[in-house]
């Protein structure tokens, strides 16, 4: 079996440096994902699916980040904490954080197949913290 937290590395690097092919290079042709907070079962191809929103993302939040706090392996499957961030634009509707950075804390699952490709993703996180106003100092 491949270092597959080190796979899993690359591909948040990736991720962070808003490289979408890097990131489909990762992933097994057939790979499917899902982001939770858009619906329990919304299990979705990554080909042709979650690259839509990894391709559209970078415009919405251009100047976004993926910090990954941390790692953990168990054979094929690996667990990553991650904090996604950057400044929301001010004209994206339905978001009352506008034109402030956000720290959006992620739960990623991803499961490898034999050849070392991430065949599944799951993520999930708060959205809650776009929707919140942040307190004014005191």
């Amino acid at each position: 079996m491949k270092d597959v937290k080190a796979i899993a590395r690359k591909f948040f690097a990736t991720y962070d440096a808003h490289d979408v092919d890097g990131m489909l290079a990762l992933c097994a042709n057939d790979a499917q994902g899902r982001y939770v907070p858009y619906g329990r079962d919304s299990i979705v191809p990554i080909r042709g699916g979650l690259d839509a929103i990894w391709h559209a993302f970078p415009q919405a939040v251009p100047n976004f980040r993926v910090e990954v706090v941390e790692i953990l392996a168990e054979g094929s499957t690996v667990t990553v904490q991650a904090v996604m961030s950057g400044p929301i634009p001010a004209d994206v509707p339905g978001i009352a954080r506008k034109a402030q950075v956000v720290f959006i804390p992620h739960a990623y699952f991803l499961r490898f197949d034999e050849h070392g490709n991430i065949s599944r993703l799951d993520a999930y996180w708060d959205n809650t913290v776009l929707q919140s106003v942040k307190p004014s100092a005191v």
